[in-house]
């Protein structure tokens, strides 16, 4: 009878425990798994969108009768002012100075 009683006392508990664990269990299992990055941006291709293109077509120059030989005699001067200021500086040297190599090493009383 001992048998029975110690078999009925561990009946009577493992259905005791299985009447408190059910509130317990009826929640479901729930399982989490969190990675602690952060979301990724990929940011979108530039769209480039080529400008047209622009066309500027200049002013014509209109010259009066009278002031036509006024106006050639200027852009003649000028021209000729442009080729003597290129003769000019091809014939200076480096230092600004006219002509060729004279005296170039002579220190001229300076102290060094």
């Amino acid at each position: 009878m001992k048998k029975y009683l110690t078999v009925a006392a561990g009946i009577m508990a493992g259905a005791t425990l299985m009447i408190l664990t059910a509130p317990a269990m009826a929640g479901g299992v729930d399982v989490g798994v969190s990675i602690g990055l952060p979301g990724v941006y990929v940011q979108p291709r530039p769209v480039y969108v080529q400008p047209e293109a622009v066309y500027v077509q200049t002013r014509p120059v209109y010259i009066q009768p009278e002031h036509e030989q006024e106006w050639r005699e200027r852009q003649l001067r000028a021209h000729r002012w442009q080729e003597e200021r290129g003769h000019d500086r091809r014939e200076h040297d480096d230092q600004g100075r006219r002509g060729h190599d004279h005296d170039r090493n002579e220190q001229h009383g300076h102290d060094n």
